[in-house]
């Protein structure tokens, strides 16, 4: 059996001396733990540097590595944005056991059906909610798309420019 990396992402927001927020992806294991003065469990990325440093982040934003990579080498998460070689655009979800591409209107397929494809990441949908504005119709291989009764996302999937 094949080894594979089991890791996550989650974003931390923190505001700076200049009173600016800022935000950054934490990328390691994910562990919901309480800490002192917190009011319950908290979602936590750990690092390891020197020893493991576990980071608060936002638990809406917490994503799994898909074990695949785009076109350009970046790895894709949960909640990554992408668009495929065809035309089609999607969001990465994890359902029924395996992760999809959630192309709107509860079009759905397998990420792995198209991992041999060229995948480009375009973004995510916390900090790109702007592409996701309406929904899209696969161009192709429609045969090839399942309808696995997708959750509805806070907005539709976006369309291409």
């Amino acid at each position: 059996m094949a080894e594979r990396e089991i890791k996550y992402r989650g974003l931390k927001t923190f505001q700076i001396f200049s009173g600016e927020m800022k935000s950054v992806w934490i990328y390691g294991f994910y562990l919901k733990r309480g800490t002192y003065g917190d009011p319950g469990p908290q979602a936590h990325i750990f690092v390891y540097e020197n020893g493991y440093e576990g980071y608060r982040v936002d638990a809406k934003t917490i994503g799994q590595f898909t074990g695949l990579v785009d076109s350009t080498g970046k790895e894709i998460y949960e909640d990554d944005i992408i668009s495929l070689e065809d035309g089609r655009m999607g969001v990465v979800s994890f359902h029924g056991g395996c992760f999809v591409v959630n192309y709107g209107n509860n079009m759905s397929q397998a990420l792995y059906d198209v991992q041999n494809w060229n995948m480009t990441i375009l973004g995510n949908r916390f900090e790109n909610p702007e592409l996701l504005v309406s929904p899209v119709v696969p161009k192709k291989n429609e045969s090839d798309v399942q309808e696995l009764g997708m959750p509805k996302f806070e907005t539709e999937i976006f369309t291409p420019e």
